[in-house]
């Protein structure tokens, strides 16, 4: 495997600023020539006359938009989520379709904010079922968290991946579909691997 494309696309990933010490823990490449891969790749950015840039900041190496360009780009970069949003995201597309009512007996009353602010963004559904809502993700939100299948394992890790916690891979001890669909955790009893258990809400007279 090349390794200057290894460098480039842990760089591209990372989405911030990164040390040579981080690429190197990331990518298991020598600091000394990730710092090589670095100033070549650099250049061969600014040669071709390209609109992204390699540069270094400090100690830190960035690939980033360059300053011309910035204002017309920012349009299309997509929003940020808080991370406790994106636990939100990671129970509702576990779950999903999930009750409203179910997801406040999880999370609490945080449930109003982050679904408004999911729906806002495209990312869920939120239709009336009964006295609640039923909440599902949308087609949008597989695009916007680069999901490659739908089954649910796949959703966890990189949910978990996205909300930057540890994954743990759920036991499957069958590959019966059936099975596997019954042993499932009811919604008030579920904890997504790797996420820290949400607080139960106090009981309301």
């Amino acid at each position: 495997m090349n390794e200057r494309a290894i460098v480039e696309a842990a760089l591209y990933s990372a989405g911030r600023p990164l040390t040579v010490d981080e690429l190197a823990r990331t990518t298991r490449v020598d600091p000394e020539r990730i710092r090589e891969h670095l100033r070549v790749i650099a250049r061969e950015y600014t040669q071709r006359d390209s609109a992204i840039e390699v540069t270094q900041i400090g100690t830190k190496w960035t690939m980033q938009i360059r300053s011309e360009y910035a204002e017309r780009a920012r349009w299309f970069a997509p929003p940020e989520i808080d991370r406790d949003v994106l636990k939100t995201a990671a129970l509702i597309a576990y779950h999903q379709p999930i009750l409203q009512s179910d997801l406040f007996d999880m999370i609490g009353a945080k449930v109003y904010e982050h679904t408004k602010a999911l729906e806002e963004l495209g990312l869920i559904s939120r239709k009336p079922s009964g006295r609640s809502l039923s909440l599902a993700t949308t087609r949008y939100f597989a695009e916007f968290f680069g999901l490659k299948s739908t089954d649910r394992e796949g959703i966890r890790k990189l949910m978990a991946q996205k909300a930057g916690v540890p994954y743990k891979e759920h036991p499957d001890p069958t590959s019966s579909e059936e099975v596997r669909e019954a042993s499932l955790p009811s919604p008030a009893e579920a904890v997504i691997p790797g996420l820290p258990p949400q607080p139960t809400p106090a009981a309301t007279e």
